[in-house]
């Protein structure tokens, strides 16, 4: 992924709130909890990862920590971590992130709760089989710190799964996968259902792109710079254009996810109907962008038609089902400007 949607994602995690952690998991607890990991078949466990690298283990690894959207991805597939580190501090009310989905905070370590924040000795302390995290250039490992990477994959075999996909079906089924390697009973009932739902979301999406003749765009708005997001780069806008579903690319795209505009160009996106917003750092900003005059008279914006775009969403068919099923509910509501 180019630097652009790393920079936000540290943007977001930055700008978090500083509350404290109400719940951080229950040392022995997760080893304890009956969950699928320990059900595991005894291996061997081989997987070639996003980096090139295959990793080849006698045994299929039981204590598996992962990086937040991964971690609730898998369980979504049917698999419990035993450790995750990444966006898991709470809100005020107690609430995770979106990108935390299911995860439930009494059943796992958590080794870290935002970006750039890693416990090495309690990740050491929970004698780890295996790390999995996110990878955008085939060689780091998105939320593991580069100042202390060395040390933390000296202790465990580590898998990278792919950061960039072309749909979300295939980014789905790359976890799906992983977690029937892991042990998991990839055709249970609640994953079969949960596939169903999430086909019946995109179908909801399809009949209202038919009918509606909305524009899209998928942006991440600073105050310094409104950055348009290329549908032919997200997972995301290439299911929805399969849908039908009329997506906005940039004036000058740049064979990236993201093409950084000046304010002075946003009324180049006036044709946008409806404006998905990356919901990580949106919320934050909402004040400040009010006053940036080119934002605020944008006719999506001035209309209300402005949602969220769930960028780092766990990659479930749990999770894309809500965030489509809302989508079209909100395409279903929008008008043609």
């Amino acid at each position: 992924m180019n630097t652009r949607f790393i920079r936000v994602a540290g943007a977001a995690v930055a700008v978090a709130t500083s509350l404290t952690l109400v719940a951080c998991g229950g040392g022995t607890e997760a080893a304890d909890s009956g969950s699928a990991a320990s059900a595991a078949p005894a291996g061997p466990f081989e997987y070639k990862d996003a980096r090139g690298t295959t990793v080849s283990l006698a045994t299929t690894p039981t204590t598996v920590v992962a990086q937040s959207s991964v971690a609730a991805a898998l369980l979504d597939a049917g698999y419990q971590v035993a450790g995750a580190y990444g966006e898991l501090k709470p809100d005020a009310a107690g609430k995770l992130s979106y990108q935390a989905g299911s995860l439930d905070l009494t059943k796992i370590q958590v080794i870290g709760s935002t970006y750039g924040e890693f416990d090495t000795e309690k990740y050491a302390l929970m004698n780890p089989e295996l790390l999995v995290d996110f990878t955008y250039d085939a060689t780091a490992l998105w939320y593991v710190p580069a100042a202390q990477s060395e040390k933390i994959l000296a202790l465990a075999p580590s898998v990278a799964v792919p950061g960039d996909y072309d749909t979300t079906d295939a980014a789905i089924q790359t976890f799906v996968d992983l977690a029937g390697k892991l042990g998991a009973d990839t055709g249970s009932a609640t994953v079969t259902s949960a596939k169903a739902d999430y086909d019946a979301a995109l179908k909801e999406v399809s009949e209202v792109a038919k009918t509606s003749g909305l524009k899209v765009a998928v942006m991440s708005p600073s105050t310094d710079s409104l950055y348009v997001a290329d549908p032919d780069y997200l997972p995301e806008g290439n299911t929805l254009k399969a849908q039908g579903l009329d997506m906005i690319s940039p004036e000058n795209p740049k064979k990236e996810v993201f093409a950084q505009e000046s304010w002075e160009k946003a009324p180049q996106y006036a044709d946008a109907d409806v404006i998905l917003v990356d919901a990580r750092t949106y919320d934050d900003q909402k004040a400040a962008l009010a006053k940036v005059a080119t934002w605020a008279n944008l006719p999506a914006v001035k209309a209300g038609q402005v949602y969220n775009w769930y960028a780092a969403a766990p990659y479930s068919y749990q999770s894309y089902a809500k965030i489509y099923n809302e989508l079209a509910t909100e395409l279903a509501a929008a008008k043609k400007l």
